[in-house]
């Protein structure tokens, strides 16, 4: 893997940065909003299991 000529400048590192904590900020809440359908998705399957034996 070649190494790169021209310099890292501060406006690269920064950049960067930002993008790793938007990449983690994005990942956390698809994560905690997925974990939140799962558990609706749940609840709403023990409620037909629910009905099913009412019946």
């Amino acid at each position: 893997m070649p190494v790169p000529n021209r310099e890292i400048t501060d406006k690269d590192l920064a950049t960067s940065l930002m993008v790793g904590i938007i990449v983690y900020v994005l990942i956390q809440v698809y994560t905690r909003w997925y974990s939140n359908y799962l558990k609706k998705k749940e609840e709403e399957l023990k409620e037909h299991e629910n009905i099913g034996e009412l019946y």
